[in-house]
C-alpha cells in the first residue's frame, strides 16, 4: 500500500521539519512528501528547508486557517494522484506521529476496501491540556490527521464543495474545515468511512502514538526532536491556539 503525504503549513518552519523527519521515520526514506504552506513571514525559510530536505513544496495566499486548510487537503489529493498512490495522507504542522506502528494502523484500516476515508473522532474534554484548546472537544471531528482513498474524491470537488458551503452560509462558523469533514461524512463518504480512536485518544501509560498540540506538552515534542535527529536546542515548541499567536492568521476562508 502506497501513501503519499501532505504537511499544511503555516508560520512554523520547525514543527516542519519534526514532521517531515517524522513521517520519514513511520514511512520511510521513499515516502513522497509535499508541505503545503500559506504563505506568511517564514515562507522563506520552509521553502529552503523543503530543498534541504528534498521534499516537494507549493505556496500561495495567505489564504486564512480554515482555508489554508482545505488547500492542504486538496494539495494532498491531487500530490498523491500525481505520485500514484493508494492512500493521500494530510497532516497539519503540529500533529506529529511518532512510531512505526501508525503506519501499520492506517494500512488496517485500508485493507478494508469499503473504506474510503479515516480520520479522528471527538476528543474527550479531559485529555485537553490547555484550557484556551478545550473548545476542540466540542467538534465531532478531527481534521489534523486524514487519511484518503486516492480517487474517491477529486481535487476539484473537495475545493468546490468547500467554497459552496462558504458562500450559501453567512454563519461565522460556516467555514470550520472539521465542518467540511463532518458534511462529508453525511455524504459523500457515508457508508465508507471510520473514525480512528488509535489518533483521537492517547493511551495512558504508552510512549505516545501522535503528538497533537492540544493534548501534548511541549517536552514532548522536544524528545522526538532529539530523538529523530534535529537540533532543537534553541527550539520551544508553541502550542497556543492561533488567535493567541497572529492577529494576522484569522480563522476565516479566502476562497481557493
Amino acid at each position: 500500500m502506497k501513501f503519499a503525504a501532505c504537511i499544511g503549513s503555516y508560520a512554523l518552519p520547525q514543527f516542519v521539519e519534526l514532521n517531515i523527519r517524522a513521517l520519514r521515520h513511520v514511512f520511510g526514506a521513499g515516502l513522497p512528501i509535499l508541505i503545503s504552506d500559506d504563505i506568511s513571514e517564514h515562507s522563506g525559510q520552509i521553502r529552503d528547508l523543503a530543498a534541504e530536505t528534498d521534499v516537494h513544496h507549493v505556496a500561495g495566499g495567505p489564504r486564512g486557517h480554515f482555508a489554508g486548510d482545505a488547500m492542504a487537503c486538496c494539495n494532498a489529493l491531487a500530490f498523491a494522484e500525481s505520485e500514484g498512490s493508494d492512500i493521500a495522507l494530510k497532516l497539519s504542522q503540529r500533529f506529529v506521529l511518532c512510531e512505526p506502528v501508525a503506519r501499520e494502523i492506517l494500512e488496517r484500516y485500508f485493507a478494508d476496501k469499503n473504506i474510503s476515508l479515516t480520520l479522528p473522532g471527538r476528543i474527550p474534554p479531559g485529555t485537553i491540556k490547555r484550557a484556551e484548546s478545550r473548545f476542540f472537544s466540542s467538534l465531532a471531528v478531527q481534521s489534523d490527521i486524514l487519511a484518503i482513498r486516492t480517487g474517491t474524491i477529486s481535487p476539484a470537488e473537495l475545493k468546490e464543495t468547500y467554497e459552496s458551503r462558504v458562500r450559501s452560509n453567512a454563519m461565522r462558523h460556516a467555514s470550520l474545515i472539521e465542518g467540511l469533514w463532518a458534511h462529508l461524512i453525511d455524504t459523500k463518504f457515508a457508508t465508507s468511512y471510520a473514525f480512528m480512536p488509535e489518533f483521537t485518544v492517547p493511551y495512558p501509560g504508552r510512549a505516545p502514538l501522535y503528538l497533537r498540540k492540544c493534548q501534548s506538552e511541549p517536552a514532548a515534542y522536544q524528545a522526538l526532536a532529539d530523538r529523530l535527529g534535529m537540533k532543537s536546542q534553541n527550539w520551544t515548541p508553541i502550542l497556543v491556539e492561533w488567535r493567541q499567536m497572529s492577529n494576522g492568521y484569522r480563522p476565516c476562508p479566502v476562497f481557493i
